[in-house]
């Protein structure tokens, strides 16, 4: 009998992407570096990909490649997909590839093909909504220079420029002390993380989370104003669906697993969508992900 195909689904988001893959049993999981189409561009993205999907394929003993399904940050535009498909499909044999945003593939690993609202959050956000005629209506994912409210780059930003307001004199925060603590103690320190070493934004969302969670009340305040901000466009969504969306959030990505994000996250929600129930996704991105890679079974 020959081996059973296998398919792998990978999650690509900008700080780490996440690939399930199967062949007829339990999937195994894998993890590599991020890819974000934006800032990486085809390329290099594809090579992220194809390096993932390679351990996959070695830890499955050279399975025939069955299908491979891509949710890629920053690939809201259907070119865009085209293009990395493209650059994947030589790479990978011919087999089939299908790339979509990451949003996307979160989407159907929290509500399948039922209606619903999805908030992802992660690096960035992005947020999308299927009517009960299914239709798919989106709001957010503007990128990290034009939008992303309450992802994790937006907080990193907000901790570092706390933290040099208080540096400047402005008010204290205990910001500055864990930023210090991060190697971070100086002006020229934090100018530096960012401009000349390019140390991602994201990676000082922990700052934020921690303070906030240690009870500084310069830290809940921005992190309540991230994620006011984030469900305000939740809100809009909501306006331009009308009656036919169901009325149910669901919270996904890494942050929604960090619990003072999640309390502030769901606090904003109830505000912007009153009488709407709000859960947090139990499925990972990569399994919606892996979903799509079996519908492309020949």
């Amino acid at each position: 009998m020959p081996p059973a195909p296998l398919y792998i689904g990978l999650d690509a988001g900008g700080t780490k992407t996440a690939a399930l893959a199967a062949a007829g049993g339990e999937p195994q999981r894998f993890d590599g570096p991020g890819a974000q189409l934006l800032r990486d561009g085809v390329e290099a993205t594809a090579s992220t990909l194809v390096a993932l999907v390679e351990e996959a394929r070695r830890a499955f003993r050279g399975a025939p490649l069955g299908g491979v399904a891509v949710g890629l940050a920053g690939a809201g535009r259907i070119g865009a997909q085209e293009a990395v498909a493209a650059a994947l499909r030589p790479r990978l044999d011919g087999a089939a590839v299908a790339v979509t945003h990451d949003g996307d593939v979160a989407y159907r690993a929290a509500w399948g093909d039922e209606s619903g609202l999805l908030a992802l959050v992660g690096t960035g956000s992005f947020l999308a909504a299927r009517t009960e005629a299914g239709e798919t209506l989106r709001a957010g994912g503007w990128g990290a220079l034009l939008g992303d409210d309450g992802g994790g780059a937006a907080l990193g930003r907000a901790a570092l420029r706390a933290v040099l307001a208080a540096l400047d004199g402005g008010p204290p925060t205990a910001l500055v002390d864990r930023a210090a603590a991060d190697g971070l103690g100086t002006l020229d320190d934090v100018v530096g993380a960012i401009y000349v070493d390019k140390r991602p934004l994201a990676s000082f969302a922990g700052l934020l989370l921690a303070a906030a969670e240690g009870g500084d009340w310069t830290a809940e305040a921005l992190l309540a104003r991230e994620t006011n901000a984030l469900a305000q466009q939740a809100g809009w969504l909501a306006t331009r669906a009308g009656d036919s969306v169901a009325q149910r959030v669901a919270m996904s990505g890494g942050l929604a697993r960090e619990a003072v994000y999640r309390a502030s996250l769901e606090s904003a929600l109830g505000r912007h969508l009153p009488g709407w129930t709000v859960s947090h996704a139990d499925v990972a991105p990569a399994e919606g992900a892996l979903q799509l890679a079996r519908t492309l079974a020949p």
